[in-house]
């Protein structure tokens, strides 16, 4: 027995595995050990399926045909199926360790040991591609394809894969597939399955065939970026790029059906741990390859539509150039804005996206948009820019009144007065004098009536309070929508009187009074919130801490008598009733 072997040349998609097995039957070893002494040097190695490691000392013992050892670990391991799901440095190590003499790490590399999936030692065949491969090569021989996770079905034939009953190799040994149909026997891996299931179980197999055919390298471990429209389109992402990951786990188990989420072992659980929440996030730890792809036939379609699709990162404006919506300027509605800052709306939490154009008019607007026509749709100017006041002079210097320059520029006639800044006088003709005087008679009597109808401050003062208390209550009584703080802001908007309250607060002693009892601190706003989100989540049981905090909208920190408060909800689980006039006092004395 010499230093070096002559390997059969391996047929395309064929195992490593298999050419070692079809080595043991060309050398008439005894023993599958004497084999694997030959091939890689020793005996202390075993004759692994998916990921086998003392590669590189099996391509410098070949002395047949010329294979690298990338070629080896490329086109005849599991190495493209794990790779690519897999963060860069981790993948490049996996391949050091193939190439090695230890190989005792590899699978705890890749996450299998940690994994729910079981390896599969048993080995797999297509009836059609043994019977084309005896043809064709005059033996049969493993495919790598029909040994992945997952395949069940041949991709080429769509036929239903079997395996070997007898003979069956001893541990460690080498399971060589025989070249006559008489010589083994077999049965089908899949008995009385539905032919939606046959369907879903080839496209699978597909998809896994496409993952091992990609021509260029690419890193899909965090491909949460690239899931975010699609996620979207199928209404599964909030305003702040949030996934509602129930809404998914139920959309994806009726895509695929229990059974057969059952079958491939990637039922996602009822909880916030599951591997479809993993996937669907920034990653922390590898999901194995065959769930990721489960992902993405589910949200794409197929493994060639994710590979071939062109969308960048997800944006809730879509992609650029976006359009200039400056109406003073040439290239109006014209897309050639390239930069989209987005921001989160506080008051609502929905996308702002902030467009800001090189001659110097600025936008934004509430997000998502919903379809092309929004892009062309400005919720607020933020900068006008040179050339829009250039062109704003121009038209008022040509005497044009407020209302035209404003229907030119496509702003509101305030905003011209506004950036007018009094600078440029409309050209009129001079007012005759019985128009003069007949101006000036009609102040004066406007003056004399101004004084003659005095404000009386107590009948309004008396109004005011019983509009405040009609609002508190209001706000106080609704339960369906979001608890909203009593502050002299939000009660004068509601009644259009804020600069009433603010200015003339000496000339209102009632109404100040009535809105003095309602007014919230934060930790009484906070308890009416507590209270507000136990009473949605009825029926919950048990009513857990950090849920009922977080439907509050309780950051921590708070006060102890917000603690209380908690406390007090879940402890006697009953639906609170909002504040009354009466409590609210009991608070303030």
């Amino acid at each position: 027995m010499n230093g070096r072997c002559e390997l059969p040349i391996p047929y395309p998609d064929e195992l490593l595995y298999s050419v070692v097995a079809r080595y043991h039957i060309r050398s008439n070893n005894s023993s599958p050990k004497w084999t694997l002494k030959d091939v890689y040097g020793t005996k202390n190695v075993i004759a692994t399926i998916d990921l086998p490691s003392h590669i590189g000392e099996l391509s410098r013992r070949n002395i047949v045909k010329d294979i690298s050892v990338d070629q080896w670990i490329d086109e005849h391991t599991f190495y493209p199926f794990y790779a690519p799901f897999m963060p860069r440095k981790r993948a490049l190590l996996l391949r050091k360790l193939m190439e090695s003499g230890d190989g005792s790490g590899i699978h705890a590399l890749v996450g299998i040991t940690a994994s729910t999936f079981d390896r599969d030692s048993k080995l797999h065949y297509c009836p059609s591609c043994y019977d084309e491969d005896v043809q064709q090569y005059g033996e049969p021989f493993w495919h790598r394809n029909h040994q992945l996770p997952g395949v069940w079905i041949c991709p080429k034939h769509g036929a239903i894969l079997h395996q070997i009953t007898n003979p069956v190799s001893e541990r460690y040994g080498l399971t060589v597939l025989p070249i006559s149909r008489r010589m083994f026997r077999s049965i089908p891996v899949l008995e009385n399955i539905s032919d939606n299931t046959f369907e879903r179980l080839l496209a699978i197999a597909m998809d896994v065939q496409a993952l091992l055919q990609m021509k260029e390298e690419r890193e899909l471990y965090n491909s949460k970026p690239l899931l975010l429209s699609c996620l979207s389109e199928l209404g599964l992402l909030t305003a702040a790029e949030r996934i509602r990951q129930q809404k998914l786990r139920e959309q994806f188990i009726s895509f695929f059906s229990y059974d057969l989420l059952d079958k491939l072992e990637s039922i996602p659980k009822q909880d916030d741990h599951t591997w479809l929440a993993s996937a669907t996030r920034s990653m922390r730890y590898t999901v194995h390859p065959l769930r990721q792809i489960l992902l993405i036939r589910f949200l794409f379609g197929s493994f060639k539509a994710f590979l071939e699709q062109s969308r960048g990162v997800h944006s809730p404006f879509g992609k650029g150039p976006w359009p200039c919506l400056n109406k003073a300027s040439e290239h109006y509605k014209t897309a050639v804005i390239q930069n989209c800052v987005v921001t989160r709306c506080s008051d609502t939490g929905r996308p702002v996206g902030t467009f800001v154009c090189e001659c110097g008019f600025s936008y934004s607007r509430r997000g998502p948009d919903q379809n092309e026509e929004d892009k062309f749709h400005k919720g607020r100017v933020k900068s006008f820019g040179p050339n829009w006041l250039s062109k704003l002079h121009e038209c008022l210097q040509a005497g044009l009144s407020y209302r035209s320059t404003a229907g030119v520029l496509g702003v509101d006639t305030k905003t011209v007065i506004k950036y007018s800044g009094g600078a440029v006088i409309e050209q009129r003709s001079k007012l005759k004098v019985n128009q003069i005087k007949k101006v000036q008679s009609s102040k004066s009597v406007q003056s004399t009536e101004y004084k003659k109808a005095r404000v009386d401050w107590e009948k309004r003062d008396l109004e005011l309070s019983w509009q405040i208390e009609n609002v508190c209550r209001e706000l106080l009584a609704s339960s369906d929508n979001k608890p909203v703080r009593i502050r002299v802001s939000v009660v004068g908007k509601r009644i259009g009187k804020l600069s009433m309250l603010e200015k003339h607060k000496d000339k209102l002693p009632i109404t100040i009074d009535t809105l003095a009892t309602y007014l919230e601190s934060t930790a009484q706003f906070q308890c009416r919130r507590v209270r507000w989100a136990a009473e949605q989540m009825k029926g919950e049981w048990p009513l857990k801490r950090w849920k009922l905090a977080k439907k509050a909208g309780l950051r921590p920190g708070y006060l102890k008598v917000v603690e209380n408060e908690i406390n007090r909800c879940i402890g006697n689980n009953v639906i609170t009733h909002p504040l009354s006039t009466i409590e609210v006092k009991q608070w303030h004395h």
